[in-house]
């Protein structure tokens, strides 16, 4: 960690302060102790000078009883010997301790039971009576052991205390001017004590004062602001930012704090426009353009499954935030991953997607995101638990082969169910939306059928009025006519509104282009019909037969619209990337009026007098649920072209150019 950041950060800082005022508190007990202590070795030294005072007057009063009492024969001097001598030479010895004492203080040494650390420092004053009383006692002690002889056994007592009432005048003013100067040296340093005691106290406080108002401006003040933010946006303004402030702690407390008012706020618009979504189109668009980082995907799609559970169809999806360009494509269902997603609970975690696509079987969705470039991915279910009208599939996939860590799995497993509700409540919307088209479709039924009953009902009864002549056979065959063309129209409608079942499986259209324009050819004699400079082969997904329905049914619709003497022409090309497969039907006949062109394709919409404007929407119908789509372009100098669109399952085409030439 880097010396400045640790520096800053709030365990640091309180720490420094702990120890700051543990080491200011010590050092106060330290100096405590020591100005204690030292006070205990100021008071024993005015107690042993005190003392010592009180041993001169003892040996001025013995030598003074001596001198009175003088023995007078030897049994009391040898009693004196052992009484007086004896007293005489402790006291002498009680001066010789403490004098050496003294002088061993002042020479650097500590006195006995008192620490080196501790030991005063004497005054000047001390300094000289010390060594005065030295001076004093080595001229006492010298002389007294010169009156009192040589021989230990017969000493000259009389004369010892001769000299010691002559000498003690001298002895107890030095010992008197010692006791006098320690006490005043005590007093002093006592004094000196209170105040250093004093000051280390008011040194403590003031360190404690500032250590708290770092701490209060360090770590309390930004940690109070802090809360007061956290309170106006547990208020609800998401938007809000907290400021970066304080210790390092605090700051990454507030830095993710404000991550997390990001995706509140994010999650909160998301919430507001998931529910505005009115088609899962617009829904896809909106959170690939608007939420795809807080997601985390590069793509997104919707996956609607059919009735039977067979076939998977990519209803919409979105890469990088645009359209993907291949538009709705079929997939295959059972035995996939799609399927085990299904049949979860929750959202599926597609990892390693490369080896699972390899695993699963050809024509799944995996092998397409793979072949897109994702890396990872998350499955999340739409049931009819989650209130969508089929089975569906929202996938979000990325890049990132890690982008979906644990933590983002977490974050997209609690909002899936929001995703999965919103989804499911957009797609029964588009179902609530496809029942009302069935419902004005019902509508256009019936008006279209009312004509031909009331035209067979009228010709029936016709004839159980009058006999079979002429005009009854003709209002009979108008009866059949109309019948005729109901039925067709039954079935055109029965065919529209039905749920279609597909049998997909890869389909040549150039072999299928071939055998419908020699067949057409062969049954209708149709020689106007012919197919553009084809590729080789141009492989799709598809049910075969309804593919067939289509393109008869577009081959129709263009002869019977190209004039006398004009060609009616199938093309195959390849769009500009080569994902998509191209067929197209060309006539030269009159254009579709613009007000209608747009709507074309739409139940109950016909340029013809007679039709019941079914076959177009048909079309649209089987080519959007085998994963295509329909374009139809109309002038009067181009005339008229209709556009099939679908994923392609071999390589690249060429174009009929390119084709000619190879």
């Amino acid at each position: 960690m880097p010396i400045r950041t640790l520096v800053s950060s709030f365990r640091f800082q309180v720490a420094a302060a702990f120890v700051g005022m543990v080491a200011m508190f010590a050092a106060a007990g330290l100096y405590a102790i020591g100005a204690f202590e030292r006070q205990l070795t100021y008071d024993g030294l005015v107690d042993i000078a005190a003392r010592l005072e009180l041993t001169a007057e003892q040996i001025q009063v013995q030598a003074l009883n001596y001198k009175q009492n003088a023995p007078r024969d030897y049994a009391t001097y040898y009693r004196d010997v052992r009484l007086y001598y004896q007293d005489l030479t402790t006291h002498v010895a009680t001066f010789d301790g403490v004098v050496d004492s003294f002088m061993a203080m002042e020479a650097g040494g500590a006195l006995h039971g008192t620490r080196r650390w501790s030991k005063p420092g004497v005054s000047a004053a001390v300094h000289d009576a010390v060594h005065g009383l030295e001076a004093a006692w080595e001229v006492y002690r010298r002389t007294l052991f010169e009156a009192i002889g040589d021989d230990p056994a017969e000493p000259r007592l009389e004369w010892a205390a001769e000299h010691v009432i002559a000498e003690h005048r001298a002895l107890s003013e030095a010992t008197g001017a010692l006791t006098v100067n320690l006490r005043d040296w005590a007093a002093a340093e006592h004094r000196r004590l209170t105040r250093g005691a004093v000051l280390v106290g008011l040194i403590a406080l003031v360190v404690a004062v500032g250590l708290l108002a770092v701490l209060e401006r360090k770590v309390l003040a930004p940690l109070g602001r802090t809360m007061a933010e956290f309170q106006r946006v547990a208020a609800g303004d998401f938007k809000h930012r907290l400021g970066v402030h304080g210790t390092s702690e605090i700051r990454d407390l507030t830095t993710r704090f404000n991550q997390l008012t990001v995706r509140l706020d994010l999650l909160h618009e998301m919430i507001a426009r998931l529910q505005q979504g009115r088609d899962l189109d617009e829904l896809i668009g909106f959170l690939a353009e608007d939420f795809r980082g807080l997601l985390g995907f590069d793509w997104i799609g919707v996956v609607l499954i059919d009735a039977i559970g067979a076939v998977a169809r990519l209803e919409t999806c979105r890469l990088d935030g645009r359209p993907c360009p291949s538009g709705q494509r079929l997939f295959r269902l059972r035995g996939t991953l799609l399927e085990a997603a299904l049949a979860g609970e929750g959202p599926m975690h597609v990892a390693d997607m490369e080896r699972q696509a390899r695993e699963n079987p050809p024509y799944e969705l995996l092998r397409h995101l793979v072949a897109g470039g994702m890396r990872d991915a998350i499955f999340l279910p739409l049931t009819p638990q989650s209130q969508a009208p089929t089975p569906a599939v929202v996938v979000l996939a990325a890049r990132d082969p890690q982008r979906f860590d644990a933590p983002q799995r977490r974050f997209l497993g609690n909002i899936a169910q929001l995703l999965t509700h919103s989804f499911g409540r957009t797609a029964r919307l588009a179902e609530q939306a496809r029942l009302a088209a069935i419902g004005e479709f019902a509508s256009g039924i019936a008006h279209e059928l009312r004509t031909p009953l009331t035209t067979v009902s009228l010709a029936l009864d016709y004839l159980a009025e009058h006999p079979p002549d002429e005009r009854a056979r003709r209002r009979a065959d108008l009866g059949r006519q109309e019948a005729n063309r109901m039925r067709r129209l039954l079935e055109d409608m029965l065919l529209y509104a039905k749920p279609l079942r597909l049998a997909l499986a890869p389909t040549d259209l150039v072999g299928q282009l071939r055998d419908l324009i020699a067949a057409y050819q062969e049954t209708r004699g149709e020689d106007r019909l012919r197919l553009a400079a084809p590729p080789a082969e141009a492989v799709i997904l598809a049910d075969a037969d309804r593919l067939r329905q289509v393109l008869l049914n577009l081959t129709d619709n263009a002869c019977q619209a190209a004039p006398a003497g004009t060609e009616v022409v199938w093309e195959l090309t390849a769009s500009t990337d080569g994902d998509q497969v191209l067929v197209s039907v060309r006539n030269q006949g009159e254009p579709i009026p613009p007000g209608l062109l747009g709507r074309i394709t739409e139940p109950f919409v016909s340029t013809k007098s007679g039709g019941a404007g079914l076959g177009l929407a048909i079309v649209r119908r089987l080519v959007e649920q085998q994963g295509g789509a329909i374009t139809i372009a109309s002038s009067r100098t181009e005339g008229t072209r209709v556009t099939l669109s679908f994923p392609r399952l071999s390589p690249p085409l060429s174009t009929g150019a390119d084709a000619a030439r190879t």
